[in-house]
């Protein structure tokens, strides 16, 4: 669950593979190498992996709970 403590203070729930995700990025990990521990540890191929993580991000960097300012296309 995040918390966005700005505002009405909204939560939102992440999928398990969206919270190991988001606990790796807390880690210090890049995104790719996160998405990537996250296909190893499910078992899952690591470019759908990669795909859906950049679809969670796209949608949090659009809610301002996630800061990408390497990623222009991110920012919409």
């Amino acid at each position: 669950m995040l918390l966005d403590l700005r505002g009405r203070g909204r939560w939102y729930a992440l999928t398990p593979s969206g919270a190991l995700w988001w606990r790796h990025l807390a880690d210090g990990a890049t995104a790719r190498e996160a998405a990537d521990q996250v296909a190893e540890l499910f078992g899952a191929a690591p470019e759908v992996v990669r795909a859906d993580m950049t679809a969670l991000a796209e949608q949090l960097v659009v809610r301002r709970l996630l800061w990408a300012p390497r990623l222009k296309r991110w920012r919409r």
